[in-house]
């Protein structure tokens, strides 16, 4: 990856690593230059995040070489990162500046010392004086208090004075990666930075990471993160790493034509691809316009969905029987904890047809409004009008409903021999195959199951129910590209309606007919659109004057650190 050897910050050189006789990773040499930016990418079970631990030195149980240049920092961000439980949030992040204020206090300690003194001890200090005042300089040191505190804003990083110990994952993560971040190591390692992140806080992200000066490799599932973000894609499949020069959709233009030349079993995976680098290159305008038409073609997909067989796409989600004119109303809703006030004088209404995204930032009230639709939780005025030919199905972000004594394919099909599916049957054991469990695969215990593996047998246990109204709350977290690519397919030809809570701005532009954003302090909008459609049009909304309320993290979104 690197076109020049002096320029190399990291290396490894013929790794191999094996879990007990599974070859995890096959003789993979690879070269970074400091300030390349490398999105690494590949189903669940590939090998990524065993490849950035290695590159980390984390794990040093491998064939091979590793090297890393001299006198270069690195940081590492791993999934489940490990903070001290006894610190606050504060003492965490003071951790990472304590060297500057280190340099800070010695750089003003010399100031004082050479109006004391004079000669050789002079000399000396004058020296000592310009080397501290070019690091400084160089490192922006004075500015870092203030950085870090934008830095905690943008994140959206818990109270300071919160114990480590109580964080929950994605809190940890983010008290994590600020911490790196602050830290500006030469050599920056994040292993799906983004979840847990809303949209405006990974666009901030996205901003930071575009512009930071030192060698960037990261492993997300963020399609517009890969895009806007690096040079550089790897692909890890089955153990062996694949660099491809470009961006995301870059990339998928040289996979298209590798695909061209294979048989003709990857026609299938040729035309997703294809269809989605042809998507990408829309103007967000042409992209809006297919929002449109689909609520158009609801009636035609109803039909559709009943001559559907399991040939025609990867996936199909039953239905449910056909909406009539009412899905969901709701009417002057009001919701609060306490002095926590969530929802105020909300109302809407779903038509038929419609693929609903819910953003917002964590805490906002967006699975709260989600538990209302599915009856799970009352408003505390106003009211909730849910059609006499509504059937809900919510799939619930916590995967709660999963036994971790099933098998994977006991806990999807609850061991029946075929499922409904489309208009006829599917075999169990195909079914299941069509969410990436195949094989041997099917035998494995759930609770021995990687998040995104969980992910994947809750969406195929509850989308095998089906229903006219889906719920699905956090669909793509943990989840590989191949297997959002099936599901963003699948939910193209579901004929029923969705309400979708996701922080994936891909995911929401390519499904989504309307978007109900959760801005902050009781503020929702609805909106006719995608993803991009809403942001646009809230920002000239915002530059007319006409919205004063903007979201903590979007206040930080255009600063940098």
């Amino acid at each position: 990856m690197a076109e020049n050897p002096n320029e190399y910050a990291l290396q490894v050189i013929g790794l191999n690593k094996f879990y007990d006789r599974t070859q995890a990773l096959k003789d993979v040499t690879l070269a970074f230059f400091g300030g390349a930016k490398i999105g690494v990418i590949g189903a669940n079970g590939s090998g990524k995040s065993t490849l950035l631990r290695i590159l980390a030195g984390a794990d040093e149980e491998f064939e091979g070489r590793r090297i890393q240049l001299g006198g270069l920092s690195l940081g590492y961000v791993s999934q489940e990162p490990e903070l001290n439980p006894e610190q606050t949030v504060k003492e965490a992040l003071d951790e990472s500046v304590d060297h500057v204020h280190k340099i800070l206090d010695r750089y003003n300690e010399v100031c004082g010392l050479m109006g004391e003194v004079d000669g050789e001890e002079l000399e000396k200090l004058s020296t000592e004086f310009e080397h501290l005042q070019t690091e400084i300089d160089t490192h922006n040191m004075w500015e870092v208090d203030r950085l870090l505190e934008v830095a905690a804003g943008a994140l959206d990083l818990p109270p300071m004075d919160r114990k480590c110990s109580v964080l929950s994952g994605g809190e940890a993560r983010r008290v994590a990666l600020c911490k790196t971040l602050i830290e500006s190591p030469d050599i920056l390692l994040l292993d799906e930075p983004t979840n847990h992140l809303d949209a405006n806080t990974t666009a901030w992200l996205e901003h930071h990471l575009a512009n930071y000066a030192g060698l960037v490799i990261v492993i997300t599932h963020d399609r517009y993160f890969l895009d806007n973000v690096v040079d550089w894609m790897l692909e890890v499949e089955k153990g062996v790493c694949t660099p491809y020069k470009g961006h995301y959709s870059d990339y998928l233009a040289a996979k298209e034509k590798e695909l061209d030349l294979s048989e003709r079993q990857q026609e299938k995976r040729r035309k997703r691809l294809k269809s989605e680098l042809e998507w990408v290159r829309t103007n967000p305008s042409a992209r809006g316009q297919k929002n449109k038409a689909r609520l158009a073609r609801y009636e035609q997909l109803v039909e559709e969905q009943q001559n559907l067989r399991p040939e025609k796409i990867d996936l199909v989600i039953p239905s449910g029987p056909r909406l009539g004119n009412k899905v969901v109303v709701f009417d002057k809703i009001n919701k609060a904890y306490g002095d926590q006030v969530l929802l105020k004088d909300l109302s809407f209404e779903i038509q038929p047809g419609a693929i609903v995204g819910v953003i917002g930032p964590n805490g906002a009230g967006k699975t709260t409004l989600m538990k209302m639709v599915a009856g799970l939780e009352e408003a505390d005025s106003g009211t909730i009008d849910i059609g006499s030919t509504v059937e809900v199905c919510f799939v619930d972000q916590r995967r709660a409903e999963l036994s971790d004594e099933n098998t994977v394919f006991e806990e999807i099909t609850e061991g029946v021999e075929f499922l409904p599916f489309g208009g006829g049957e599917i075999q169990s054991r195909a079914y299941v195959s069509r969410f990436n469990f195949k094989g041997a695969d099917q035998e494995k215990l759930v609770g021995n199951l990687s998040g995104g593996q969980r992910n994947r047998v809750q969406l195929a246990k509850m989308l095998r129910v089906g229903g006219n109204l889906i719920i699905l709350d956090e669909p793509t977290n943990d989840l590989d590209l191949p297997t959002t690519r099936v599901l963003e397919e699948a939910i193209e030809h579901y004929a029923g309606c969705m309400f979708i809570v996701s922080h994936d701005r891909y995911f929401l532009d390519r499904i989504c007919t309307h978007i109900l954003a959760f801005e902050g302090e009781a503020n929702v909008e609805f909106f006719y659109g995608n993803y991009t459609d809403y942001t646009q049009w809230l920002e000239e909304r915002r530059a007319a004057g006409e919205v004063a309320y903007e979201s903590k993290a979007a206040k930080y979104r255009k600063l940098t650190i």
